[in-house]
């Protein structure tokens, strides 16, 4: 009984201190590229509207932990080279009818510092052209000087497993991969 009141007099303490702040950053730049095949080449579409909130608590100037966290991808903001495979990721995505990609965390199954950065991972639900599914990410933070926190990752999926069919083009004749790969470069500020 004495070792609980002593660590609940520690916990009041360091709250009472102020060394635990939790805060609400949401986004300053990002970077959000996704990577594929085709039987005709290999592809890469960078996404140019990202929008992230989350909710960070910080011990003093170490990242505590990642209480909330959620990002969306506006669909037709991904671009290729070519106008004519934007169209077809349009059609696969059904950007009509879901105009966002979203990722939501549902917890933080780890965080550890290690050479200044923090090695994450995340469980959360993502959806992909209307189909949800629960994901896990493995991401690297960074706090940098001015306070912003930098996170980047990557994660490998297939398209059939958001009910997304690869695209095709000339009539069927090129088709892309399943398999495609989304990685991500994420700064957020408090705010």
């Amino acid at each position: 009984m004495r070792k609980v009141l002593w660590i609940c007099a520690i916990v009041a303490g360091l709250l009472v201190s102020g060394t635990l702040q939790a805060e609400k950053y949401s986004s300053k730049s990002s970077t959000v590229t996704v990577a594929g095949t085709s039987t005709l080449h290999d592809w890469s579409c960078p996404a140019h509207t990202v929008n992230a909130v989350s909710d960070l608590t910080l011990n003093g100037a170490d990242l505590a932990t990642v209480n909330s966290m959620w990002v969306e991808v506006m669909v037709k903001s991904i671009k290729s080279e070519k106008e004519a495979m934007d169209d077809k990721i349009y059609e696969a995505l059904k950007a009509d009818n879901n105009p966002k990609i979203t990722f939501q965390m549902l917890k933080m199954k780890s965080i550890e510092k290690k050479n200044g950065e923090y090695a994450i991972v995340a469980n959360g639900t993502m959806t992909i052209a209307g189909s949800a599914q629960n994901v896990d990410l493995n991401v690297t933070a960074k706090i940098l000087p001015n306070g912003d926190i930098e996170f980047k990752g990557s994660k490998k999926m297939k398209m059939t497993s958001f009910k997304v069919d690869p695209p095709t083009a000339m009539w069927g004749v090129i088709k892309s991969g399943d398999d495609i790969t989304v990685s991500f470069s994420l700064t957020v500020k408090k705010g």
